[in-house]
């Protein structure tokens, strides 16, 4: 993963009319990289997924339905 300053200045590179060619030799990073930061809109990060654990109480449901 690259700093965002680098993530800034490919896009700005972009906006300014250089082609994708230029922005990678520039910036050293690799043509997928460019497309990939030039595509994004959203940087901030994803929350992380929420995974639904069995309760303790499993187990002993059948009982405590009894």
């Amino acid at each position: 993963m690259i700093n965002m300053s680098t993530v800034n200045s490919i896009r700005q590179q972009r906006r300014d009319g250089f082609s994708i060619s230029d922005i990678v030799k520039m910036n050293g990073v690799s043509r997928d990289t460019v497309y990939k930061y030039l595509a994004q809109d959203d940087f901030s990060p994803r929350p992380p997924a929420r995974r639904s654990a069995p309760s303790k109480l499993d187990p002993y449901k059948p009982v405590i339905r009894q």
